[in-house]
């Protein structure tokens, strides 16, 4: 995981059963084009202690980490635009 990472880390916590974060995939596509944010997803069936740590308890969820820290949050699908507004 890059979640240590120096610079600006945009996690999408998703599960593989979650039809939102399935929808979301395009999406984040675009954003990996458009952006030279870090990006990482993040199961939380199978990585559940990140999950825990960074409180997620609804999905998709997309939190932004600056240096290692929890800088913002958003919740739900989203689009490019809002993707983008959320890492600047």
């Amino acid at each position: 995981m890059i979640i240590q990472q120096k610079g600006t880390v945009l996690l999408q916590f998703s599960a593989d059963w979650c039809g939102p974060c399935r929808a979301m995939e395009p999406t984040v596509q675009k954003f990996k084009e458009r952006s030279k944010v870090t990006y990482q997803k993040v199961n939380v069936d199978t990585d559940n202690k990140i999950a825990q740590k960074y409180g997620v308890r609804n999905i998709p969820c997309f939190i932004v980490l600056k240096d290692g820290i929890a800088v913002g949050r958003q919740v739900g699908t989203q689009s490019v635009d809002q993707l983008l507004e959320l890492v600047k």
